[in-house]
This record gives structure tokens, C-alpha cells and sequence, in this order.
């Protein structure tokens, strides 16, 4: 390994060593309630944020709430991905100038039936190499 590898090693190291105890200050205040240098600025957001998703911070989500919110958040992340791959070429921020992908584009090519070819054609022919 060169020298500048390991020169950013031990920088990432020390620079993970130095900030862990103020960060775990801070998260240890955020978790309990207390006040913190960011209130003034994100917690007028952070109530715009709940009064328009209509969240009481006061109580505890039971279960079956946690979950819906959880399938809903997961739906909505997916579907937003799934928009920005096929725009991409319109967005800003691509330098590359990347194509918009395919919609075939997420179907794995079914592999030579050498080592378990059984398996890997049934596969094949089910949809199971899909990757989602």
C-alpha cells in the first residue's frame, strides 16, 4: 500500500476518533429533548413538517402505525427513484450526460446453464433474476 493510502487511513480514523464525542453529545441532547445549536434554525421546519403531515410529536406511533409509515415512505423513496432513472438525462447535475435507463433495463440476461443449470433456466424462466 502506498504512503497516501495510508495517510488516509489514519486521517479517516483520527477525524472519526475526534468528532465522536461531541457528535454523541449533541445526538444524546437531540434524543432527550434538550435544546441544541441547531434548534433556531431546523425546528421551525422540523413543525412545519409535522403540521403538514399532520404528525403529534407528543405521542408514541404504535406498531401498525410505524408500519404503514414505513411501507408509505419506502413506496414513495421507490417511485421518486424509479422518476429521477427515467429523466435523468433532462435533470440538472449530469455531467456525464447519462442516458434516461431503459424500462427493460432492470432485467438481469439469463447466465450459461454451467454450473447449476436447473436452477438458473427455471430461474430465468419464472422472473426470478429480476432485480428490483
Amino acid at each position: 500500500m502506498t504512503a497516501n493510502g495510508w495517510f488516509q487511513i489514519l486521517f479517516f480514523l483520527l477525524t472519526i476518533f475526534l468528532i465522536s464525542k461531541p457528535v454523541g453529545v449533541f445526538l444524546t441532547r437531540v434524543f432527550n429533548g434538550e435544546k441544541t445549536f441547531l434548534d433556531l434554525v431546523l425546528r421551525p421546519i422540523e413543525k412545519l413538517v409535522y403540521r403538514l403531515t399532520g404528525v403529534d410529536e407528543q405521542r408514541e406511533m404504535r406498531w401498525t402505525e410505524y408500519t404503514v409509515a414505513m411501507l408509505l415512505f419506502s413506496g414513495v423513496s421507490m417511485t421518486l427513484l424509479y422518476l429521477i432513472e427515467r429523466t435523468q438525462k433532462w435533470l440538472p447535475f449530469n455531467p456525464q450526460t447519462l442516458p434516461n435507463v431503459e424500462p427493460g433495463a432492470d432485467v438481469l440476461p439469463c447466465p450459461q446453464p454451467r454450473a447449476h443449470p436447473r436452477t438458473l433456466i427455471d430461474g430465468c424462466r419464472k422472473g426470478f433474476l429480476r432485480v428490483l
